[in-house]
């Protein structure tokens, strides 16, 4: 009797620190909502700040972003919130290439950068999440033909080996980023399923370049922590219980980067003394964002110390204003922006984050306990797995 009482005590004290949690997150998240309202574009875009044009790239994260945090918006904000997003929508399909089936950016231009996939996969994230969220707004649109076509021709850009790559500069060259998002955003459209030849395909190879981490886990071969985030998204949402067993091992790889202050660096290099987890790279709001959102969809504790954790720098990182926007800080400096903020598009990832991590933990659960689902309470997505301890058996083939 006198544990059970020392626990009730402890439950109870850890009870008011949890709701001013809850509570702080659902007041930043108005506040980046109203931020990205108010700084929509007239052509219904969002800025890439240093080209003073809208993006097709930034406005699919902010669709994203204000998809995800609509339900727990208050009522005055929401009129206001849907009105950006259809207007979001209209602009990136202003942004279809009907001849190639990709999305351009900046449109209206005199002539087109040939970095198709980059923006087509961002565009795909706003109007997915879009789809799900306000569907009567994707119906009006005709949304569910751009998406079906645009990933038709994904599809086929898929290597002999099962992966995708070229979709951009720097990192966007790189297999080990472009394979997961597409095999992912096929998946969580669900137009594809763990059988389609191109994600079965996508599926193995991403499997044959995991690595494992010294510090715990499984991790992507490729140099940016993130990478691994979006390996565990295509392999939960697959739905297929061999590749769902990859993700407890997945989730501990990309936990094992995490630094003292909560965040994540921009690299994964375990034995680099800059970007590791003990490095001195400045930390970094979106990369951090992108990992708490991709853990909370695939169903981690949001009670876990670790992800507390990491909303809490995003709540307290010098790369946030009081206005409620989110930058993306220099390497050396996080108070200092980089000499192209991008702040819509880092905005729209924090907002994106933050919201996945109160839709797991309810604000008007008593026990403060997870919601029922990886996405929505099951609404949308798939149940929360258990943690499943083995690494499954190599498939065969």
């Amino acid at each position: 009797m006198r544990w059970v009482a020392i626990l009730l005590g402890l439950a109870l004290l850890a009870a008011p620190v949890q709701a001013d949690l809850v509570g702080r997150v659902q007041d930043r998240c108005v506040k980046a909502a109203r931020w990205l309202v108010e700084h929509q574009r007239p052509d219904g875009g969002w800025l890439y700040e240093g080209t003073n044009r809208s993006s097709s790239m930034d406005t699919g994260v902010v669709l994203l972003g204000l998809s995800e945090f609509y339900d727990r918006a208050p009522q005055d904000l929401r009129p206001r919130i849907r009105e950006a997003v259809d207007r979001g929508v209209s602009y990136i399909l202003r942004c279809w290439d009907p001849n190639r089936r990709m999305f351009w950016d900046y449109p209206g231009q005199t002539s087109h950068e040939d970095w198709l996939g980059m923006y087509t996969v961002h565009a795909l994230m706003g109007l997915i999440a879009v789809e799900k969220r306000f569907p009567d707004v994707a119906r009006k649109h005709g949304v569910d033909r751009y998406v079906s076509e645009a990933l038709e021709r994904l599809m086929s850009l898929q290597g002999d080996d099962g992966s995708w790559r070229g979709f951009g500069p720097g990192s966007w060259q790189d297999p080990y980023r472009c394979t997961p998002i597409v095999v992912w955003l096929a998946e969580w459209s669900g137009k594809y399923g763990p059988d389609d030849p191109h994600v079965k395909k996508g599926l193995r190879w991403i499997e044959g370049v995991l690595t494992k981490s010294p510090l715990g886990g499984l991790i992507s071969q490729g140099v940016k922590i993130d990478f691994t985030a979006w390996d565990l998204l295509a392999f939960y949402y697959s739905g297929d219980r061999y590749y769902r067993g990859f993700v407890p091992k997945l989730q501990q790889g990309l936990l094992g980067f995490q630094r003292k202050d909560g965040a994540f660096a921009a690299h994964a290099s375990v034995n680099d003394p800059v970007y590791g987890p003990n490095g001195t790279a400045a930390p970094c709001p979106h990369k951090t964002a992108r990992v708490l959102f991709a853990l909370m969809k695939t169903g981690m504790d949001p009670l876990d110390d670790r992800v507390k954790r990491a909303v809490e720098f995003l709540l307290s990182t010098k790369s946030q204003d009081p206005d409620g926007s989110w930058f993306w800080p220099s390497m050396d400096d996080p108070s200092k922006p980089q000499e192209v903020a991008c702040r819509a598009y880092s905005t729209g990832w924090c907002l994106a984050a933050l919201a996945a991590w109160l839709e797991r933990v309810p604000s008007g659960s008593p026990s403060g306990r997870p919601s029922g689902g990886g996405e929505r309470g099951g609404r949308h997505g798939l149940p929360v797995i258990p943690v499943v301890p083995p690494l499954p058996r190599r498939r065969s083939g």
